[in-house]
């Protein structure tokens, strides 16, 4: 039986012919919210949120029945769809290609297939399969929900071996192992219109009960994070406040920014509160650092990887890789994973009717990590994941220009007027995840593979050279289908810094733009849209003129490698004064900050993950100028001079190095031997206690 939904029309009937007595099993599918009495027993009650990937709920029904007529009567809910706000705010080039290929995909209809069970008398319930798995012990486990009218009696069903039983929940929730399906794609053009996890297989589920059998079909879903280190649920603990301070590096600040301390263990604390453990049924495999306040049951995979970044100072006491973990057990065959996920049942949420992929940034989390710890076996673990992510959006994401594109929320800068089709930050993200990988497979010793990244790396930066830089502007910009750039300055146009692909004699010119007070040098640098733009708003509404950690370390970073270590400590400082003034008058650290004065964006959650970054990873890589490499044992070290500055209890692998400069004198001391490099300078430091004279500071 199908019906079709017509438009403005919420009820529908129709009848069954029941040729004998038995159980009625109905299989079901279905792209709206419904209800379905079966001879006025409603037998479903199903919603449908519109941030499902699947878009449909499929569904089985038994359902006791006599001969005769079976009256069938559907209420539906409107077909689930993205907020109208989304395609106002944040248009993509793909969108109406996707939503025509959802609408052929998923026709707006009910299709009910039957089949009578004779002689069998069984309860009326309904079993919904949902598409979230978890593994445990090796084996696949996929969750039905069951719904029933009246109290069950005990209840088994069985695919392979008897499910378990969640008792805790309502309505009950079944796990049915499953054998794990074969990959349903390989990293080639992704041709699905959207990323909703595919039926690789039916199989045969049998529902008993004390008295009678019921066999269904059971769609199995396809499994994701089949490249990830870790899938199976393992617990982490997490360290108390006081072993946590005790274990992270204590910074030696200069008198004059002696206040920065109280940001840097306040975001150690925020990391510390926003740990979470997840149901291990959920399919995460193990407790994560959630994205913020606002977002208690959504996590994201920029917001996460920035997070890292900060975490990985800490990782004796506190495990950088749980949040990154969590992202690479929701990857897709073929490699994509999406933006945000649902941290109750692992599924990617659906918000952009699109695929949305977050800039690929969980390489450059990975590597800071392994140069922290020395880590080589984890970049192992971790490079075929990243390679698969950085393939997937080379082959569905590259114009044929050589630049990428990418849609505000992919790229994450949501009601961002950065619109067009080459961005400058997908393409230069491009650039340095190719930089990064290759970085990683020499560290792995996979030349061939590092040849053809640093190639990669050096083509994709001509590309945006010559296609995403203004001239009229001087500044990096998305391009437009007839010609030249967008007009909009955005902050992400210096993110082509950081990935080391900018002729030298454009960083001038986009130094100007940093220290313009009319666009970028605002109270608080940098706003994500200069203040004069159109568009800007000056308490920021979101994208459209707050000032955002994430893409101030980018820019900080970016001119810091660049040869600009004075601009990068200039904005780390005016950055670090404005969170710690905010912190001081509201006692949090906050998503997103006000450009024009000391205080929150209008639009702006608390306990942010990312707003560590400044008080974290800015400090000690910027303002105190340390580098560590465990990979080779190495501490770089561009001390800002004339001033007593320093840290103590800094992870070097598995050195614990202490050091401060006095005048022109450093003091060391370390439990392993390690080498110092001080302003070009090389140090041979030997455990215990050691001095060096420096020249020229």
């Amino acid at each position: 039986m199908i019906i079709t939904f017509r438009p403005d029309t919420k009820l529908y009937t129709a009848q069954l012919d029941i040729a004998a007595a038995g159980t009625l099993a109905l299989d079901l599918t279905c792209p709206r919210p419904l209800r379905l009495w079966l001879a006025d027993v409603l037998v479903l009650d199903e919603q449908l949120s519109w941030r499902s990937f699947e878009r449909e709920i499929r569904a089985a029904i038994l359902f006791p029945v006599t001969p005769g007529k079976l009256d069938v009567r559907v209420e539906v809910g409107e077909r689930p769809r993205h907020p109208e706000s989304i395609d106002r705010e944040c248009p993509s080039r793909n969108r109406q290609r996707c939503l025509a290929g959802v609408a052929q995909r998923l026709p707006d209809q009910l299709t009910l297939t039957s089949t009578l069970h004779t002689g069998i008398r069984a309860p009326a319930v309904a079993l919904c399969f949902m598409p979230t798995q978890f593994v445990r012990a090796g084996v696949t486990w996929q969750h039905i929900v069951v719904q029933s009218t009246e109290p069950l009696p005990a209840l088994t069903l069985c695919a392979t071996q008897p499910a378990l039983e969640d008792t805790t929940t309502s309505p009950r929730r079944f796990y049915v192992p499953v054998d794990e399906p074969a990959p349903v794609r390989s990293g080639g053009i992704d041709t699905r219109v959207e990323p909703y996890r595919e039926i690789a297989r039916t199989v045969e589920l049998t529902i008993a009960g004390a008295d009678w059998q019921v066999t269904v079909p059971m769609p199995v879903f396809e499994s994701l994070g089949k490249l990830a280190p870790c899938r199976e649920y393992q617990p982490v603990t997490w360290p108390a406040a006081d072993v946590l301070r005790a274990g992270v590096p204590e910074p030696v600040l200069p008198e004059a920014w002696r206040h920065f301390e109280n940001a840097y263990f306040a975001a150690w604390e925020m990391l510390r509160q926003l740990t979470r453990q997840p149901n291990p049924h959920s399919g995460l495999p193990n407790p994560y650092v959630a994205t913020g306040s606002n977002f208690p049951n959504f996590q994201f995979m920029w917001d996460t990887s920035f997070s890292a970044m900060c975490t990985a100072y800490g990782w004796r006491v506190f495990d950088p890789y749980a949040s990154l973990n969590v992202l690479y057990s929701r990857q897709f065959d073929g490699g994509y994973i999406h933006r945000e996920l649902d941290v109750r049942d692992g599924a990617p949420v659906l918000y952009e009717p699109d695929f949305s992929p977050n800039p690929p940034i969980m390489s450059i989390a990975e590597w800071q990590i392994a140069r922290l710890t020395g880590n080589t076996q984890r970049l192992r673990q971790v490079y075929p994941v990243l390679c698969g992510y950085h393939r997937w959006l080379q082959l569905n994401r590259l114009l044929p220009d050589g630049t990428y594109w990418s849609t505000g929320l992919a790229n994450g800068l949501d009601n961002s007027p950065s619109l067009g089709d080459g961005y400058p930050d997908l393409t230069a993200q491009m650039a340095h995840d190719a930089e990064i990988l290759g970085r990683i497979a020499t560290t792995l010793g996979l030349p061939a593979a590092a040849a053809e990244f640093d190639r990669e790396h050096a083509t994709i930066g001509r590309a945006l050279n010559e296609r995403l830089w203004s001239e009229s502007q001087q500044i990096y910009s998305t391009s437009l289908t007839g010609g030249g750039h967008n007009p909009n300055k955005v902050v992400t146009a210096f993110w082509p810094l950081w990935a080391g692909i900018v002729p030298p004699d454009r960083i001038a010119a986009l130094s100007r733009h940093l220290k313009d007070p009319a666009s970028f040098w605002r109270h608080h640098p940098l706003p994500s849209l200069a203040a004069d733009s159109p568009h800007f708003v000056p308490g920021g509404k979101y994208w459209l003129g707050s000032t955002w950690s994430p893409t101030n370390y980018a820019a900080i970073k970016g001119f810091d490698r660049a040869g600009r270590h004075d601009l990068a400590v200039e904005a780390t400082i005016r950055h670090l004064d404005c969170v710690t003034d905010v912190l001081t008058s509201t006692g949090k650290l906050w998503e997103n900050y006000c450009s024009e004065e000391s205080k929150p964006g209008s639009q702006s959650a608390s306990d942010y993950c990312w707003s560590a970054l400044g008080p974290i990873a800015l400090l000690l890589e910027v303002l105190l100028g340390f580098e560590v490499d465990a990979l080779h044992s190495t501490l770089r070290w561009n001390p800002p001079a004339g001033q007593v500055a320093g840290i103590n209890k800094l992870a070097l692998g598995p050195a614990t190095v202490s050091l401060i400069q006095r005048a022109s004198m450093i003091e060391v001391e370390t439990d392993r031997a390690f080498t110092l490099e001080v302003n070009g300078r090389r140090f041979d430091c030997p455990p215990g206690r050691s001095s060096f004279q420096q020249t020229g500071n």
